[in-house]
């Protein structure tokens, strides 16, 4: 599935497009320095992005080839994890769940970091696990082992610190409670290595991102910030929320491009969580501890306000959750009483129909954004002369193909970025009046704020419309389909029917923050703006 997703070669979505065009346009030296339009992503992923592409060149596949590679190599190493932790069929069904899980799927040909976060956490996983089964003279080995692959990984993923810290600090706690000298020492040995490493990547992370680009990061993904002290039965509910909207589908964002595995009934999957860290307990504390200590620290990180548990930045937390999700349904069946055991069946087909049918769902290919059939047909049809006005939304996908169909700056015009002020978007494209050729390119239109079927209305008031291109996402959402529209613009008759400032705005309004960043990041498409 991974594969196949990699090999339908979607184009390039709009963060992906502000990611690839950094990659693509600094050198090494420059992409460890804060990068344009909001972006941040680990010192060693763009390093080694940047090898594929000096490789293989710009293409969607090169860049995608490395997350590809991570979710891939996650696969085999997460079910060594599973098998040391869960027996026989329960260690099949994680692998599973793993297996299928739609946004591993997904982010595994994407152009961002989320593939390398999840193969990042199940390196540190399995090594703290492989660690936890060594004795005596094979003990120190594996330690140096797991030092350094856990102090690697720290640069390829940004929120695998919260991994190493709760894993690490599991490993110590568990050695000095064992009074086991020797594994006392060896778990310190990791956990030194692994602090350094990650504070290293921290420390060049933070510096790396501007204040301004930090206080917009805050204010986009405020959202997954824990309300701390609680305020109401709502605030207690938060965390349940967000392993509900976990297993399920967030609130935020549109289907794989903000994480959620898509689950029905996806407070089972929570309940089943709970018993299964619970059931391993029972059976090795260490390994419960091992696997709920990094979701404890990233909730203790939302509480104080310094990472969100929301949306795809959390993927990495996934493959954490699905072995106690095993683990918990292999306990109730197991535990169900003999009078009761007609449950069984109910449960296992919650517990594997489930996940099957939100895979059903979501089978690749799966498209957002698919820009680039329409800019070929834009490009085929475009006679000498012709007018090409960008909507902003599209500006960062714009910008990264239009050298491969041979358009340079003269033959189009970038449209500006106006939350505020509608008007503004019409005025731009009066700017054409009189044109007989003027296309329009569009896609990440902002449709709940109306601006581009008020642009769009307004061409079909003053003027007629030639030919149309659409690519329709697979989420059918419109705001995420790509547009290539052929506008006339020559009647005198129906350029007299309004202009910028008659034709019919619907007012929409437009909150205080979102007026400041609307704008900003991604929807920047020229540097420093």
């Amino acid at each position: 599935m991974r594969v196949w997703q990699y090999l339908a070669n979607s184009s390039l979505w709009v963060d992906e497009a502000a990611l690839a065009r950094n990659i693509a346009d600094r050198s090494p030296g420059e992409l460890l320095q804060p990068l344009d339009y909001a972006q941040v992503a680990p010192a060693g992923f763009l390093l080694v992005e940047k090898a594929f592409v000096s490789l293989l060149g710009d293409g969607e596949l090169a860049l995608r080839l490395f997350p590809l590679l991570c979710g891939l190599a996650a696969l085999p190493i997460f079910w060594r994890l599973a098998s040391r932790v869960l027996a026989g069929w329960w260690g099949v069904y994680a692998l599973g769940l793993f297996a299928l899980a739609t946004p591993l799927v997904y982010f595994s040909s994407q152009v961002k970091q989320y593939s390398s976060d999840v193969a990042a956490t199940v390196v540190v996983l399995a090594a703290a696990v492989w660690l936890r089964s060594g004795s005596g003279a094979d003990l120190f080995p594996r330690a140096r082992r797991a030092a350094i692959a856990g102090a690697a990984v720290a640069w390829l993923s940004q929120p695998v610190a919260f991994v190493l810290a709760g894993s690490g600090a599991t490993l110590a706690w568990c050695a000095w409670r064992e009074r086991r000298p020797a594994a006392l020492r060896a778990s310190l040995l990791v956990c030194a290595a692994w602090a350094a490493s990650s504070g290293l990547a921290a420390a060049l992370a933070l510096r790396n991102v501007s204040p301004a680009d930090r206080a917009y990061l805050d204010w986009y993904w405020s959202n997954g910030l824990m309300p701390f002290p609680p305020a109401s039965f709502a605030d207690a509910l938060w965390v349940w929320d967000r392993l509900t909207w976990l297993f399920g589908a967030f609130v935020t964002g549109l289907r794989r491009t903000n994480g959620g595995l898509g689950y029905p009934w996806s407070q089972v999957f929570v309940g089943l969580t709970m018993v299964g860290y619970f059931a391993i307990w029972r059976v090795r504390r260490d390994m419960a501890l091992i696997l709920l200590m990094p979701v404890v620290v990233v909730i203790l990180a939302a509480a104080f306000q310094l990472y969100p548990l929301s949306g795809r930045v959390v993927t990495f937390l996934i493959p954490v959750l699905l072995i106690p999700v095993a683990a918990g349904a292999g306990f109730v069946i197991d535990a169900l009483p003999a009078r009761v055991q007609l449950l069984a069946p109910v449960l296992l087909a919650i517990a594997i129909g489930s996940p099957i049918y939100a895979t059903l769902l979501a089978l690749p290919p799966e498209r957002t954004e698919h820009l680039r059939p329409v800019m070929e047909a834009v490009s085929r049809h475009r006679l000498p002369g012709d007018a090409v006005y960008v909507y902003y939304g599209a500006g960062q996908a714009f910008l990264y193909y239009a050298p491969r169909f041979g358009l340079t700056p003269r033959d189009y015009v970038l449209g500006r970025c106006s939350v505020t002020d509608q008007r503004a978007y019409l005025r731009d494209l009066d700017a054409f009046r009189g044109r007989s050729r003027l296309w329009l390119v569009s896609t990440h239109a902002r449709l709940a704020a109306d601006e581009f079927r008020t642009m769009v209305g307004y061409l079909d008031s003053i003027g007629r419309r030639v030919q149309a291109f659409e690519q329709q996402a697979t989420s059918r959402v419109a705001s995420q389909a790509a547009y290539g529209l052929l506008y006339d613009l020559s009647d005198a008759g129906r350029l007299a029917s309004a202009t910028a400032d008659t034709y019919p705005v619907p007012p929409v309004p437009v909150d205080p923050a979102f007026a400041r960043w609307g704008c900003y990041g991604t929807q920047a498409a020229s540097a420093g703006l």
